[in-house]
């Protein structure tokens, strides 16, 4: 049965993705050997579903009419960066989040009804961030450390995600092209 590479993010507002651009244009000026996410492809990962088939991406799309029937957009703040497996030795430069209550409990739900649907649960802890780039080489570690601990805690600001895409991605040498199967918008007093 033929399958697709799908994943389920909050996509991030326009300002937002703006800030962060800045930031890596300024990384980018200071440091060489990072290949950057292209600041249009910043996302928060809800959940990587991986190889999905056609009949399980009518069942997510149930699954997420059914979750975001009555979901106001998810505020969160962006502070600092980061990089695993540590700033030390930097091999994915991040922005964190600070998220309310709210979008942890709706992603435990999905996680929930994606189980329920055939996707495994994740083992480990819901840890958002927002991936900007990955070290190319080990060159650039000296540098991108510093520059990480010099932003650790940079306060980008305060922002809302009202939409919820449901995506197809597909891995090209120039970096993932991404779809959208299933976009909702979150509206408040739902």
């Amino acid at each position: 049965m033929e399958s697709i590479r799908t994943f389920i993010a909050l996509e991030l507002p326009a300002g937002l993705k703006a800030v962060l651009a800045r930031m890596q244009k300024t990384f980018m000026q200071r440091s060489a050997g990072v290949k950057w996410v292209r600041p249009e492809s910043i996302h928060l990962t809800l959940k990587f579903l991986g190889a999905t088939s056609m009949e399980q991406v009518d069942r997510v799309c149930g699954v997420l009419d059914h979750l975001t029937r009555n979901v106001e957009p998810f505020p969160f703040d962006v502070t600092g960066l980061g990089a695993f497996p540590n700033s030390r030795n930097p091999k994915v430069i991040w922005a964190g989040m600070q998220v309310e209550g709210r979008l942890k409990a709706f992603h435990q739900e999905l996680e929930t009804a994606l189980a329920a649907v055939g996707f495994a649960a994740e083992d480990r802890a819901f840890a958002p961030h927002l991936t900007l780039g990955r070290l190319r080489d080990g060159l650039a570690r000296k540098d991108v450390a510093g520059l990480i601990e010099q932003f650790s805690s940079e306060q980008f600001g305060r922002f809302e995600g009202d939409h919820i895409i449901f995506f197809k991605s597909e891995l090209k040498p120039s970096g993932p092209v991404y779809m959208a199967l299933k976009d909702i918008t979150l509206l408040k007093n739902a």
